[in-house]
């Protein structure tokens, strides 16, 4: 019951959603609608506020794109997290958008296990690449988000041999970490130490 729940309550507040935003564009677009030649019929209708919506995001992420639309829309950010309530909804939503465009950033290669906070525990952590330190010993640059927001974080650079590989993709990890660990898989995979199989090779 509880597993239906948690795929239903979403699926049904995003219907919602999503029904009082066509609405809305609906009962915006009508008076327009109205001096128009043609009858329009009610599918032709949703149809039109369908497409101003996408034209709509679209519009806004293109005025976004620029320094002074970023500038007001950061004002306007600001003056919505001074309102109480509005600001935690607005705050919430904003957490999980950051979080859908983190997991289809193509700059995280793997996933992986790195020893932090304090020696013995481990945190997930995104590769992002390789580096050089000043011993010229290759030092793999992690990036370990906080939760629940994964937008921030920490930048670690540990040596290859102290990460461990796991098989999950970027899209589980953010999901396992916005969630607080609640929605996490029964297993990380496969996860084998780098430094072992560098031993083994060695041997």
């Amino acid at each position: 019951m509880i597993t239906g729940l948690v795929w239903l309550v979403p699926l049904w507040i995003t219907v919602v959603v999503a029904k009082a935003v066509f609405r809305a564009m609906g009962s915006f677009l009508s008076p327009l609608l109205a001096l128009l030649p043609w009858n329009l019929s009610p599918a032709a209708r949703f149809a039109i506020s369908i497409g101003a919506f996408l034209l709509l995001i679209y519009l806004i992420g293109s005025f976004a794109s620029y320094i002074l639309g970023r500038k007001l829309l950061q004002f306007w950010e600001a003056m919505i997290l001074k309102i109480p309530l509005i600001r935690t909804i607005y705050s919430a939503a904003k957490q999980v958008v950051d979080a859908i465009s983190l997991s289809n950033r193509s700059a995280f290669k793997s996933v992986v296990l790195v020893q932090f906070p304090a020696e013995g525990s481990r945190s997930l952590g995104f590769v992002t690449g390789t580096v050089r330190d000043p011993q010229n010993r290759e030092m793999v640059t992690v990036f370990v988000p906080t939760a629940p927001n994964p937008t921030t974080g920490f930048l670690m650079m540990v040596p290859r041999e102290q990460t461990e590989q796991t098989a999950l993709s970027i899209e589980t990890a953010v999901r396992m970490i916005v969630s607080g660990g609640v929605l996490s898989p029964q297993s990380l995979g496969p996860a084998q130490e780098i430094r072992a199989n560098k031993h083994e090779k060695n041997a």
